[in-house]
């Protein structure tokens, strides 16, 4: 018998996937993110959520909607992505559409496209989205981070990416080898970039050398997401941040620290994002006002 307090919908006339998504929405809500991943897992197809009916797809979730990426795909990609980053990602995506901040989407080392297809979920129809990422040729994976495979990439974007008009691109390449005509006509051609993650070899060279790219490429107002930053076991990353600092008058400052990902943005919007996390999140008791390499970054930790 159910329990009381979980009524079973009359399923009489329902459609098969309308009829499994009414009986989804009965469970207890902690249980529908388990029960919907299973479903997938087993069929390979996504039962509808309380968002989906038999028929076209609402505009939202047409346009993309990284809520229900996160609830329903994001567990069946494999990779490395902190959940407390989506409330940042969101916040960063809704103050650049207000603020009219434009761009596209570009990521160094996708792995299988866990971090990519959430950013992805975040554009416009209509935008570039672009993964650098040696892939199969791991003799130039030279520090081991992710066993890439493009077949799995692409498999994913096309099993939990946004259905929209995304222009998709993936450069095969070790980024330290792109020089500085790669460099331009990757901005030229699939950029100036709003959303730029920089998650690529971890090792002290590569990782200055993917900043740099990173920023050459990147739009007014847009952001660099650095991932492992003060990570144990990928010194080369903070390695890397301080030789940008020291070696180069960077274009961007930091303004965030989360869950071991450190978000950049131009000096001219930099007091503005600051003091709108700080407003968001300062109140926290895991959030701290501090500086390095002097500048001001709200850090949250752990």
């Amino acid at each position: 018998m159910p329990d009381s307090d979980t009524a079973i919908p009359s399923l009489r006339g329902a459609r098969p996937k309308a009829a499994l998504a009414a009986i989804i929405r009965a469970l207890p809500t902690p249980s529908r993110s388990a029960v919907r991943a299973a479903i997938q897992a087993l069929t390979g197809d996504r039962p509808s959520s309380d968002h989906d009916q038999d028929g076209p797809a609402p505009q939202g979730l047409i346009m993309g909607d990284i809520d229900l990426y996160w609830e329903n795909s994001f567990p069946l990609i494999e990779g490395w992505v902190n959940d407390r980053w989506r409330e940042h990602l969101k916040l960063l995506n809704d103050t650049q559409n207000r603020l009219g901040i434009t761009g596209h989407i570009g990521e160094i080392g996708v792995f299988h496209g866990k971090l990519l297809i959430a950013l992805a979920h975040l554009a416009q129809p209509g935008t570039k989205v672009t993964a650098i990422d040696v892939f199969d040729d791991q003799s130039k994976n030279i520090d081991g981070a992710g066993v890439g495979s493009l077949d799995q990439l692409t498999s994913n974007i096309d099993a939990h990416g946004p259905r929209s008009g995304l222009d998709y691109a993936f450069v095969k390449a070790d980024s330290a080898a792109l020089n500085a005509a790669d460099i331009l006509k990757l901005g030229q051609d699939r950029g100036p970039f709003r959303l730029f993650s920089v998650d690529g070899c971890h090792t002290a060279e590569h990782t200055l050398n993917d900043l740099l790219t990173a920023q050459d490429c990147l739009a007014p107002g847009g952001v660099i997401m650095l991932d492992d930053m003060f990570q144990a076991h990928w010194p080369g990353v903070t390695e890397a941040v301080g030789l940008f600092y020291s070696r180069y008058v960077p274009r961007v400052k930091p303004f965030l620290y989360c869950a071991h990902k450190m978000f950049f943005i131009g000096h001219g919007w930099h007091a503005d994002f600051l003091r709108l996390w700080s407003e968001q999140f300062g109140q926290r008791p895991d959030a701290k006002l501090t500086q390095m390499y002097g500048n001001t970054f709200l850090s949250l930790f752990p």
